[in-house]
């Protein structure tokens, strides 16, 4: 047995809609879990029997009940770890009454799915926990998961979120095609596809606000390094000083500036392998050079938010500050600044320099960025 026990992402605020609806499925299975172990011709089977989802005489009331129905604690309990692992961090993005919303409705996108493709009865949350995994792969797709697994030992290990999840689809679409066991993996799959599409769709017309991890923000990663790629294959290494016409003006590399150098030639080799991690780990080093050494605007950009998501708060902060100084005319600097100014009023302890950046930050912010920043600083005073 393999299941989910938590992320690397922290949570920003109480769950509460999700442990609310955690707490319903346990609750609907201790009322009704008896009566779904006796025959089915007997009348506490067919009580409960009338909240499952039927394909052939489905009422729309039960587009909702099925989803908190669950046959047995094996049934309830994989789909509720699912859930606190995947589902307080997708509430934490989308907010209560959003996420209260995209649960039920990714559970009817879900039961729909079922019963174009089937008819038998189905119960249970997990069509609605797949819309939930799917939306986590939009927002999450760079987190790591701890895994449990349970076999002949016991034990842990990580994996990335974006591996676990698109094996789970692969499985429930093979699964499905060659119809192995008694699961509605149509449901499933209408739920994966259903979370992960309004998901990506928030993102793209910024209904949803854009984090420096979600999926629209690796995908322009991986553009900007495929570009470098082949800028590097055409001979071209932006981490060089710009080489004078003449030998005779050119001057001597200082020991400081060889090796400031070779680290910036190595967070280039790693960035074009789509190492962030390594680029990151290397760009520390650069800085006990030289801690005003920048990087070009995407780069530097993009290393910043690897330390921040590592949790390198200091070398965060550094490189977020050379980003600011180095580009000082780029479109989002507000966004940058409203960053780095939570960054040094929550975790570095520095309320003057985040006071100073989310006042400048505030004016041109909009929606909830302008509210975090004018409560924040609030709160700084």
């Amino acid at each position: 047995m393999l299941l989910p026990l938590k992320t690397d992402r922290p949570q920003r605020r109480t769950p509460v809609v999700n442990y609310t609806l955690i707490g319903l499925s346990v609750l609907a299975f201790l009322l009704t879990g008896t009566q779904l172990q006796q025959a089915v011709d007997t009348e506490p089977y067919r009580f409960v029997a009338q909240f499952f989802l039927w394909p052939e005489s489905a009422r729309l009331s039960q587009f909702i009940t099925y989803q908190f129905l669950h046959a047995d604690w094996l049934h309830l309990t994989g789909n509720m770890v699912f859930l606190y692992v995947f589902g307080n961090l997708v509430e934490d993005r989308l907010g209560k009454i959003a996420y209260l919303f995209f649960y039920l409705s990714g559970g009817v996108i879900a039961g729909l799915g079922h019963t174009l493709t089937d008819t038998a009865p189905v119960l249970g949350a997990s069509g609605s926990v797949a819309a939930v995994t799917g939306a986590y792969l939009a927002l999450f797709p760079q987190s790591t998961v701890t895994i449990l697994y349970i076999l002949v030992i016991i034990g842990t290990f990580e994996v990335s979120g974006m591996a676990l999840i698109l094996f789970r689809v692969a499985q429930d679409i093979l699964f499905q095609l060659n119809g192995i066991g008694e699961v509605a993996y149509m449901a499933h799959i209408a739920g994966y596809f259903y979370g992960f599409v309004i998901s990506m769709a928030l993102l793209m017309t910024r209904l949803l606000k854009r984090e420096p991890y979600d999926m629209l923000a690796l995908i322009a990663q991986k553009r900007r390094r495929s570009e470098f790629r082949k800028l590097a294959r055409s001979g071209y290494q932006p981490w060089e000083a710009q080489k004078t016409e003449t030998k005779d003006t050119q001057q001597p590399l200082s020991e400081q500036q060889q090796r400031a150098q070779t680290i910036r030639e190595n967070i280039a080799s790693a960035m074009s392998r789509g190492d962030l991690h390594q680029a990151a780990l290397r760009y520390t080093d650069l800085l006990t050079v030289d801690e005003k050494q920048t990087l070009a605007i995407d780069a530097q950009l993009d290393v910043a938010n690897q330390l921040m998501s590592d949790q390198r708060h200091d070398a965060a902060a550094r490189a977020y500050e050379n980003f600011l100084t180095a580009y000082n005319t780029y479109h989002d600097r507000a966004q940058v600044q409203l960053l780095l100014g939570l960054l040094y009023a929550r975790y570095l302890s520095q309320p003057q320099r985040a006071k100073e950046l989310l006042a400048a930050a505030e004016p041109r912010l909009k929606g909830d960025e302008q509210t975090l920043a004018q409560r924040t600083l609030k709160d700084l005073d």
